[in-house]
Parts: C-alpha cells; structure tokens; sequence
C-alpha cells in the first residue's frame, strides 16, 4: 500500500518512512502542503500520514481539505503533537479516519493503516485512539 507522509520535521518524516517502508509500506514523503498535494495527485496514495502543524495548524486543516478533494477514498491519519480537542474542533475532522496524539507507537500508526484495508468507508471516520469517531 502506497503512504504519504506529511510533515515539517525532516528527521520525523524520513523515521516514520524508514519504519513504514520495513513493515512494507510504500512511503512517499512531503514535507509541506504544497508538495504533498503535488504528491498525492501524481502518485494516488492510499492514505496519508499528516502531521497538523505544516507550519501551522492552518496549513494542516488546509491539507486535510486539499487531499480528500483531490480523492474522497484515501485514508487520512492525523499523527500530531497537539491535542485531539483542536481537530475535534474543526470541521475537518469529518475527514479523518484516524487521530493519534505524538508521541503513538509505531504499532499504533501501522495497525491504523493496516485497518483501513477492512474499513468500510460507508461506515465514516474509523474510532481514533481510544476515542469514539465523531
């Protein structure tokens, strides 16, 4: 399954594709907005891994926005630092099939992946760290 990961932290970004390409994975990464869309539109991942602040959290929640316009089937797992009640927040959330707060386990962020293969996207965001999907 083709990732893409988003964030603004080059050595967070080039870890979390190491640890996904050795779960096999394939990861392509972008470490702002503007290449992520570029990515995403010329390589249709599966899913993305976003982190929420690209500087800003407003370039994240744009992202969000950005990725599923660009196609409403791929996953989207928001994997940040700031607490879940901002996303929860927003109306972006709509959007997200999976939050989990830094620092998550690798485990957890590739269980998420992995899960989303037997997702029905009928059913709508998937439930996010241990909290009910909104």
């Amino acid at each position: 399954m083709k990732i893409l990961i988003v964030d603004d932290d080059y050595d967070q970004r080039h870890l979390r594709a190491l640890l996904l390409l050795r779960a096999g994975f394939e990861a392509s990464k972008a470490g702002d907005a503007a290449s992520a869309k570029a990515i995403a539109a010329a390589e249709h991942p599966r899913a993305a891994v976003i982190d929420l602040r690209l500087p800003t959290i407003e370039d994240g929640m744009a992202l969000i926005r950005d990725l599923k316009g660009l196609d409403t089937a791929m996953r989207l797992i928001v994997l940040t630092g700031v607490g879940a009640h901002v996303l929860d927040a927003r109306p972006e959330r709509i959007f997200v099939d999976q939050l989990l707060v830094k620092p998550a386990p690798t485990a957890d962020l590739i269980d998420a992946l992995r899960g989303g293969l037997q997702d029905d996207p009928a059913k709508g965001p998937a439930a996010v760290a241990g909290q009910p999907a909104h």
